[in-house]
């Protein structure tokens, strides 16, 4: 199986996606009346299918898993899909071993923010019960999305989408809480980027002058890159519009590749001031 692999000098970064899913723009961005300036009315009325993305990056002697997801739990999150819905590719564990890593040799893990289909891989079913994905991994995630109002609810309840994943790991002692920047090694560090959720971070990637940047939900489509105030229902709207002027002026500058949770990676520009996305 050919994996889309970005070679980031000596590092490289290789996109796993677990599945194309539909979700409607109202879904995402609510009944707004002015959805008609950002999208095609063919675009408001049929839900474009998007990817569900987990990053693996390896360089140097770090090999790191961002947002690993499940196909088979996001399917049941997302709900029935149309019927011209694309083929379903292989579980995760299959697209490791494509790109030669076992789960066993994934030294971290890398939770950009606590959204279920972010989260939803990091453990398994073995044996009738729910163990760790990734055994012998740090798991890093933002202590301020673990104290979201609703995840601390989840907890509280037992709610099983969270004990049955974040909750292995915490029993695991293979869970990290942390806010800020944080230098990872290996040209490898954690950025905080605010907005899609009080936590919310990304992950910088330089080697040999080039950078790429595994972003998450910084955008979940590019009409938000070139909209930035277009922002999800759920998301604060002046904190995602601060990080999202200050990331595209940052990639732009770096001639960056920047790699979304839901998007085919591509590149930042600014035209006039105003950002504008190109696939890679």
């Amino acid at each position: 199986m050919a994996l889309p692999t970005l070679k980031i000098g000596s590092a490289r970064v290789t996109v796993l996606n677990l599945g194309d899913f539909a979700l409607g723009i109202y879904d995402i961005f609510g009944k707004r009346a002015d959805l008609g300036r950002y999208f095609r009315p063919e675009v408001l009325l049929t839900p474009p299918f998007s990817p569900s993305n987990t990053i693996l990056i390896e360089s140097g002697g770090s090999t790191i898993l961002v947002d690993p997801g499940d196909r088979e739990r996001l399917a049941s999150a997302y709900g029935p899909q149309p019927p011209n819905a694309p083929p379903v590719p292989p579980p995760l564990s299959a697209q490791l071993e494509s790109a030669g890593v076992s789960p066993s040799e994934v030294g971290t893990v890398v939770v950009t923010h606590l959204h279920f289909d972010h989260f939803a891989g990091v453990t398994r079913s073995h044996g009738g019960r729910w163990v760790p994905s990734f055994p012998n991994a740090t798991h890093i995630i933002p202590r301020r999305d673990w104290e979201m109002p609703d995840i601390a609810e989840a907890r509280k309840k037992g709610d099983r989408d969270v004990a049955d994943t974040l909750g292995v790991l915490e029993q695991s002692g293979l869970l990290t809480f942390h806010d800020g920047p944080k230098d990872m090694g290996d040209g490898i560090s954690i950025i905080p980027f605010p907005g899609e959720s009080p936590g919310h971070q990304i992950v910088a990637v330089e080697s040999g002058g080039r950078r790429c940047y595994c972003v998450g939900d910084l955008y979940h489509m590019k009409e938000e890159v070139e909209h930035p105030e277009l922002a999800a229902i759920w998301a604060d709207g002046p904190a995602l519009l601060r990080s999202r002027n200050s990331f595209a002026e940052r990639a732009a500058k770096e001639s960056a590749l920047v790699a979304p949770g839901h998007m085919s990676p591509g590149r930042i520009s600014l035209k006039g001031g105003a950002a504008v996305w190109s696939d890679e």
